[in-house]
């Protein structure tokens, strides 16, 4: 069993820390004990549960509780007026923040969203934008509350930059945020990308958003039902071979069992996957306007019917004709 022990180097001061009882450690709440280490490490600092919502990366209200429940044991004290923090935020609250505005008519739009998708506010910028803004505060709850769990310091940054910086309405990111979570992808990662790519396309409104995401969204079911039939699970798809599904599904119209039935007589043929394969026997059938897999089968079947014909007839009987009189051939 591996043991440990306190470095005392790495701590820069000496803090006075409450004695607590292991009953009380045990009763306290992960956020409560989050909140007074925090408020350990920061003493000097006035307390303002909004400040410490944001710093902690809790809701307010668990900060509340938190806060009642020190007051119950004794740590805190309450006080009529609370304390402005302006004294104490950090220097970096100077900067002047400069939304983009969603309105704001702007003929590059796109290059100028994607740039702003590579800036992100650090947390004091956001405490301090949030003040007169109550869009993001909200935006960050629900985010939370869709993904089932609490945004890393990080992770609220990325995602309020997109709001503050690249100027996307906070509805149009919950819409794309529900996407990702219908798509067991309940993550920061997944949403960064999914909203670059759609501002790459020029999507800007909520409209245009729920047009995308609705194509987006079967557009996934198509790749999922591909991959299952031929047996892709241990890499992701390539964009020419998305683009290769995009068009057997929604330019021609095909269903699964069409395109199965294509992959069945690519292995025949040459014993593996192979998109453009498949893809040359859909397109053929797309221009003979074939819809069924029964119109499949049979375009396939006269060839083969004469070609057995045709070997039978110029070789065995004839054949046998030459050589035994019309006889049948001699049993050896």
């Amino acid at each position: 069993m591996i043991k440990y022990s306190i470095d005392y180097s790495a701590f820069s001061s000496v803090s006075v820390f409450p004695t607590l009882s292991e009953q009380t450690l045990c009763t306290a709440s992960p956020e409560a004990l989050r909140v007074l280490l925090y408020l350990m490490q920061n003493q000097k600092m006035s307390i303002d549960p909004q400040y410490l919502a944001a710093r902690l990366m809790i809701l307010p209200q668990a900060v509340e509780q938190a806060l009642d429940y020190w007051h119950e044991q004794g740590i805190l004290q309450r006080e009529e007026k609370a304390a402005q923090i302006q004294a104490e935020q950090p220097v970096t609250q100077t900067k002047q923040v400069k939304p983009i505005q969603p309105s704001e008519p702007d003929p590059a739009r796109v290059s100028v969203g994607l740039r702003a998708q590579k800036k992100t506010m650090n947390i004091d910028e956001i405490h301090t934008l949030s003040q007169d803004d109550s869009h993001i505060q909200q935006l960050v709850d629900a985010v939370q509350m869709q993904m089932g769990k609490v945004l890393t310091r990080s992770e609220v940054e990325t995602l309020v930059s997109f709001y503050t910086y690249a100027g996307l309405p906070p509805e149009y990111i919950l819409l794309a945020a529900a996407h990702c979570c219908q798509q067991n992808r309940p993550n920061m990662r997944a949403l960064s990308k999914l909203l670059t790519d759609m501002m790459s396309d020029n999507i800007y409104t909520y409209e245009q958003a729920e047009q995308y995401l609705n194509r987006r969204q079967h557009q996934d079911m198509a790749q999922g039902q591909v991959c299952s039939a031929f047996g892709i699970h241990d890499r992701a798809l390539s964009r020419q071979e998305q683009k290769y599904i995009d068009t057997w599904f929604f330019e021609y119209g095909f269903d699964i069992s069409m395109i199965k039935l294509a992959y069945e007589r690519t292995i025949d043929q040459i014993g593996k996957v192979s998109f453009a394969y498949i893809n040359k026997i859909l397109e053929s059938w797309h221009s003979k306007g074939i819809t069924s897999t029964k119109e499949a089968s049979t375009e396939r079947a006269p060839v083969k019917s004469t070609q057995q014909t045709s070997s039978s007839i110029d070789f065995d009987q004839i054949q046998n004709f030459i050589t035994y009189g019309g006889a049948k051939e001699p049993k050896r």
